[in-house]
């Protein structure tokens, strides 16, 4: 009978150690490895789908509400917008001359989403755009984002985002929707 105490006293301390250490490594606000609680998580990648259909469908205010107000939007050497009213002046330029059939679709994947000492967050995510009404289906570019998140009033912003769209896409991207300069 002493025995089985002594061991069943050994099982519990050493649970309550365990776990005590595995505690002891999480920092504030933090699920414990290093990464942002799944709220937070969820709310950033919300972003991706808010950028990504208002792209689609042509939802101005849905694309441009992603961005901080002094936000920077930048795409591969192609240009820099920086702040709401150049954010707002790229996207209404690139929305005026499509047609009523406009057919694009993002797909975004693999999520690297980290925290930053400072309370923001950095992020690295890839993107394939196609036309869905080609047959067969049509990949029209790839890329990648780099991001920079920050918590506003608001919730997760965009701060900064570069594209980097990848320099070879299966049609050469002639396909890809266009990027007009900066007007500055």
């Amino acid at each position: 009978m002493n025995r089985l105490l002594t061991l069943l006293t050994g099982a519990i301390l050493g649970w309550f150690a365990a776990f005590g250490l595995v505690h002891a490594q999480k920092g504030p606000g933090t699920s414990g490895s290093g990464n942002l609680p799944g709220a937070d998580l969820a709310e950033i990648q919300q972003l991706y789908s808010r950028y990504s259909q208002g792209t689609d469908f042509g939802n101005a205010e849905m694309w441009i509400n992603v961005f901080t107000d002094d936000g920077i939007f930048r795409v591969g050497e192609a240009g820099e917008w920086i702040g709401r009213e150049q954010i707002t002046d790229y996207r209404r330029r690139t929305f005026a001359p499509r047609k009523a059939n406009y057919t694009y679709r993002h797909w975004n994947s693999s999520w690297v989403i980290t925290p930053t000492a400072d309370g923001r967050a950095t992020g690295r995510v890839y993107w394939m755009g196609f036309d869905p009404s080609a047959d067969p289906l049509v990949i029209t570019d790839t890329g990648y984002y780099d991001d920079i998140y920050v918590k506003t009033a608001n919730g997760w912003r965009i701060k900064q985002r570069h594209a980097h769209p990848d320099p070879s896409s299966p049609d050469g991207g002639k396909s890809r929707p266009s990027v007009p300069s900066p007007a500055r």
